[in-house]
């Protein structure tokens, strides 16, 4: 009975503990074994690693690229609104030299016909008297030579405003200013502009021009250029305005402003920041008819800054215009 229990033990326990019960050889295997194992996991636990380290240096660039990109990309739409706004800058000077163009080609036809025709008419009335003389009446003789004077005058004044115009462009104006009584200076200007056949104001225009200036207000400028002023906004105010016509002065702080002032249909508001550039002529029904070479303003204001003055625009509300030229006074008549 012992026997055969002992007997089962030894028969039982192989079983359970066969690790134990094995051979050297086969715990070496198993050994072996478990090593691989363990190493192949060792192994793929850092190829695990190395993928991950990748997969995050993958990631970095990827970052990198992306802001690099997104630089990229700001820096193009810069270069496109630069690009755009530069379109913009280019359009508008293609309208602007397109202006100028037109504004050219139109003050070339005027001042091509406003020389061809008194030329013409020197010439033909002048040519008459030539052949003619003996046979021609004292009247006749008379009258062509008032014709040919009064041409003769609208050919200098023309001739006069192209070199005024050069001379304040290429900044070789002579000026010399000195001090002018204005009343004497604007009494002056009214009498010779009455006088002066090629100019659109009649004796009876300037006769009705009234005049508001104290009579011993002072200016300093050229007397010429401060005549030419006056006597240009006095042709625009006759030419495009309506009367009454009225000229006021008074001092303002340190220099005198002038006031040539109509009450006719007025300038256009789209046109006032152009009025005092060269060939500037309003493309309005009111004038398009009248001829004119678009000079006289632009030599007012090239003349009024030449003396340390400025031209300007203001509407005479409620309808009309005040032309205005700022002036130095003579500062030491009040030291």
């Amino acid at each position: 009975m012992t026997t055969t229990v002992r007997a089962t033990g030894q028969q039982d326990g192989p079983s359970a503990h066969g690790l134990d019960a094995a051979g050297p050889d086969e715990q070496s295997n198993y050994t072996r074994a478990i090593l691989n194992i363990l190493s192949d996991a060792g192994d793929e636990q850092e190829k695990q690693g190395a993928n991950q380290r990748a997969m995050l240096n993958i990631l970095e660039d990827l970052e990198t690229e992306k802001a690099r990109l997104e630089s990229t990309q700001k820096a193009l739409i810069n270069m496109l609104d630069d690009l755009e706004a530069e379109r913009r800058k280019v359009d508008r000077s293609n309208v602007e030299l397109r202006e100028v163009n037109e504004a050219m080609r139109s003050f070339i036809a005027t001042a091509a016909h406003d020389l061809r025709s008194p030329l013409a008419s020197m010439v033909g009335f002048s040519s008459l008297l030539a052949k003619n003389w003996d046979t021609l009446s004292e009247e006749k003789r008379l009258q062509f030579a008032t014709t040919i004077d009064r041409q003769s005058h609208k050919l200098t004044w023309l001739v006069n405003d192209l070199l005024t115009l050069s001379s304040i462009e290429g900044g070789v104006l002579n000026t010399q200013p000195e001090l002018v009584v204005l009343r004497e200076a604007i009494t002056q200007c009214l009498a010779a502009s009455g006088r002066d056949t090629a100019n659109v104001a009649s004796e009876q225009d300037t006769a009705s021009v009234t005049v508001s200036c104290s009579p011993d207000l002072v200016v300093r400028a050229d007397p010429s250029h401060l005549s030419r002023i006056i006597d240009n906004y006095l042709q625009n105010a006759f030419k495009y305005g309506e009367p009454p016509v009225r000229i006021e002065a008074a001092r303002i702080a340190e220099m005198v402003e002038i006031q040539v002032i109509d009450h006719g249909a007025g300038v256009p508001a789209e046109f006032t920041s152009k009025l005092f550039e060269k060939f500037a002529r309003a493309d309005d029904p009111s004038t398009r008819e009248k001829k004119g070479t678009g000079l006289g303003l632009s030599i007012v204001r090239g003349l009024a800054e030449a003396n340390g003055g400025q031209a300007e625009y203001q509407p005479n509300l409620p309808h009309g215009s005040r032309f205005i030229v700022l002036l130095p006074t003579d500062e030491r008549s009040h030291r």
